[in-house]
């Protein structure tokens, strides 16, 4: 990875996908979009933005169920990394996600914004806390 090269985070969802960006130097995430799968290809959007801000890595968030197993979305999330490895040809790593939409959802709550009014905020907080997490947790590695 060049040393100002970003990172993308992605919480995906079956009818929105958060999308956060980190920033060049790869210490702060902040949400960029939301992308609705309905409206607009995902895997062609992300990699338009991959190639405007000059992204080498995704971060892919994959739900786990509470026993740490596997279940239908995390299915979905492995074909969608798998069209996204295909078309943009990026690093894509899975991170584990199981409490970012609950952390970001109480976040959000304390801002008195009410997430089922505001789900497109939920979407995009997740992204931006899993790309955080994310980069807090690999500062050392660069």
């Amino acid at each position: 990875m060049s040393d100002y090269s970003r990172i993308l985070g992605i919480d995906y969802g079956d009818a929105r996908i958060g999308v956060a960006i980190s920033d060049p130097t790869r210490t702060i995430a902040r949400p960029l979009e939301v992308i609705e799968p309905a409206k607009v290809d995902p895997v062609e959007r992300i990699a338009e933005i991959a190639k405007e801000y000059d992204v080498k890595l995704i971060i892919l968030g994959l739900p786990k169920l509470m026993s740490g197993e596997e279940g239908e979305m995390a299915a979905k999330v492995r074909e969608f990394m798998q069209k996204l490895r295909y078309r943009t040809d990026l690093e894509i790593r899975l991170v584990d996600e199981r409490f970012t939409s609950k952390i970001a959802e109480r976040e959000l709550r304390k801002r008195k914004v009410k997430p089922s009014r505001e789900k497109k905020k939920v979407d995009l907080y997740a992204a931006s806390l899993l790309l955080q997490e994310y980069l807090d947790s690999h500062r050392d590695e660069e």
